[in-house]
């Protein structure tokens, strides 16, 4: 007689198939997979996934940082107003993958699909979350709803335009949200007992060690900067080489001293260091014409304040170098930050104790990407589990894993919110 694995006691694979199939579905026909925060598919996507919520008895409603929010009430034996916080983000990057985000919202279905399968009344509200606009946007600035839970969406990130005159604040507020700046972190956010979050890893770790689950322990510190290079338009053909100010030369070789300072600093330190240029702006972008403005997005993730502080401050040295020898002027620009955001430890231990009763194989690690939990451990505790993607590929059309793979996962969470259950009804 086989014995099923004890995990799948606690999820469905075909159902999450099912989700994950309908959720992918909302994308650019000719670019998939690709679900931009505040899109029409977007939209469509969230008013299939409030249906879904309330299908599943939760009442349905938009925060004012346009989070898709459905609640499922605390049992008649809660004696304190407590919520527990499960959830991830639908958006997705340009051309992106079908799991990133999605996944964690599943997750969350999938547990609500459990407790009410088995009639379980917890002794606290459990909030599952679709949590606004995650990915950075034409804005340039990510996890805006959670930033907006968090208390640090604020005024100027909101009066932001898009390259087509699309106000942010207008665009949350199209989305059931305020528009508004917060006073501060959500009022309850003292009697929020704990937040979960499952993700695909976005890196090969757990798939090359063949391991189930990643506790996670920390996510890195992350800043965007715009660095603007102005020179001088000019004719290709007639401007003399030894009168140019090519904005885009300048900026050609900031990109080599970002990667090269982040190599050098990578190399020596022990923890995890990145930066990207990832998106350039060329004026006028003309074959024939010496580019004149050239506007570009710098991406620095580290788990180590001083290696950051170090980059910035060779960075700032670069540049000038780079002035004097081009003769352009060149200003850089902070558009966002989020600090290191350690994990909850007390969370991390049940996690860790409720695979072990699965018999997943587990691991701790650090993230290399940034998630809503970041901003969620502002004021709450906080827990993230990774699950395996196939060859670590992710925001492109080739992001894998499997419906097992994040059935155990949800298996692991659902666990754990029944361990919390627990302990708060002793």
């Amino acid at each position: 007689m086989t014995v099923s694995p004890a995990y799948q006691i606690y999820s469905d694979a075909d159902r999450i198939t099912h989700y994950n199939e309908k959720l992918a579905s909302f994308t650019e026909a000719d670019r998939p997979y690709t679900r931009l925060v505040f899109s029409k598919e977007y939209h469509a996507a969230r008013a299939w996934l409030s249906d879904e919520f309330q299908a599943l008895g939760l009442e349905c409603h938009s925060d004012a940082g346009g989070n898709l929010i459905g609640r499922r009430q605390a049992g008649a034996q809660a004696t304190a107003p407590q919520t527990v916080i499960i959830g991830s983000h639908i958006d997705t990057v340009p051309a992106g993958g079908r799991y990133d985000g999605i996944a964690g919202v599943i997750t969350a279905m999938e547990v609500v699909h459990y407790l009410n399968a088995h009639q379980i009344t917890l002794p606290f509200t459990l909030e599952v979350a679709d949590f606004l606009g995650e990915e950075l946007n034409l804005w340039g600035t990510s996890c805006l709803g959670s930033r907006h839970m968090a208390g640090l969406l604020n005024a100027e990130m909101l009066a932001r335009r898009d390259e087509t005159g699309r106000i942010l604040g207008e665009e949350i507020a199209a989305c059931g949200g305020s528009g508004m700046p917060p006073s501060g972190a959500r009022p309850d956010a003292a009697n929020i007992l704990a937040c979960f979050e499952l993700h695909i890893e976005q890196a090969r770790s757990l798939y090359d060690a063949d391991i189930d689950i990643g506790v996670v322990t920390a996510l890195p510190a992350i800043d965007r900067y715009a660095i603007s290079m102005t020179g001088a338009v000019g004719h290709s053909g007639t401007t003399p080489m030894h009168g140019r100010k090519d904005a885009l030369v300048c900026a050609s070789g900031i990109i080599q001293q970002v990667s090269m300072l982040a190599h050098d600093i990578a190399s020596r330190s022990n923890q995890h260091f990145v930066a990207t240029i990832g998106k350039l702006d060329v004026l006028p972008n003309g074959a024939t014409i010496i580019p004149g403005q050239v506007e570009m997005i710098l991406d620095v993730r580290s788990a180590s304040n001083e290696a950051k502080s170090e980059f910035l401050a060779s960075l700032a040295d670069a540049l000038d170098e780079a002035r004097q020898k081009t003769g352009c002027d060149i200003d850089l620009a902070l558009l966002a930050t989020a600090e290191i955001a350690p994990m909850d430890s007390s969370l991390q231990s049940i996690i860790t104790e409720q695979a072990q009763a699965l018999s997943l194989s587990h691991t701790p690690l650090a993230s290399g990407a940034g998630h809503d939990s970041a901003h969620l451990s502002r004021f709450a505790p906080a827990a993230m589990i990774f699950i395996p993607c196939v060859d670590g590929l992710s925001h492109c059309a080739e992001e894998l894993t499997s419906s097992d793979a994040i059935a155990k996962g949800a298996a692991v969470i659902i666990r754990s919110i029944l361990s919390l259950a627990e302990q708060v009804a002793k």
